[in-house]
C-alpha cells in the first residue's frame, strides 16, 4: 500500500468524525442509541496543501493512479502518531501565484485488513 507523497498540509485543516449508529425513537420520546459495525467511528480530512508545481504534479499524479486501480493510500494526520488508511474521491486545484499550486483534497477514512 502507498502513502501520500506529501505529509505537511496547511494548518486550518478539519477533522470530522460521524460515527455510525442505528439510533431508534420510541413513542414516548425515549431513544435508543447502538453503535454499527466493528468500526463506528471513520474520520474525514478536509487538507490543504501549498506545493510547489512539481510537488502538485506528484501528488495529483498519485490521487489519480489510486482513482483508476481503486486503491487506498495510508497517510499520517498532524498531531496523531497512528497511520491510516484513506481514499480521496475529490480534490481541487488553485494557482494562488507563479509556481505555486492549492491542492484541496478530501480524505475519507476505509477499513482494510
Amino acid at each position: 500500500m502507498a502513502a501520500f507523497p506529501i505529509t505537511n498540509p496547511r494548518y486550518g485543516f478539519t477533522v470530522t468524525r460521524k460515527p455510525k449508529m442505528n439510533i431508534i425513537s420510541f413513542g414516548d420520546g425515549f431513544t435508543q442509541r447502538l453503535t454499527k459495525g466493528l468500526n463506528q467511528n471513520p474520520v474525514t480530512l478536509n487538507l490543504k496543501f501549498t506545493l510547489s508545481q512539481t510537488q502538485s504534479t506528484t501528488a495529483i499524479t498519485f490521487l489519480n493512479e489510486r482513482i483508476e486501480d481503486g486503491e487506498s493510500f495510508t497517510f499520517t494526520i498532524p498531531n496523531e502518531s497512528v497511520t491510516k488508511n484513506f481514499i480521496c474521491q475529490k480534490y481541487s486545484t488553485g494557482i494562488p501565484f507563479l509556481n505555486r499550486v492549492d491542492l484541496n483534497c478530501v480524505f475519507e477514512e476505509v477499513f482494510e485488513p
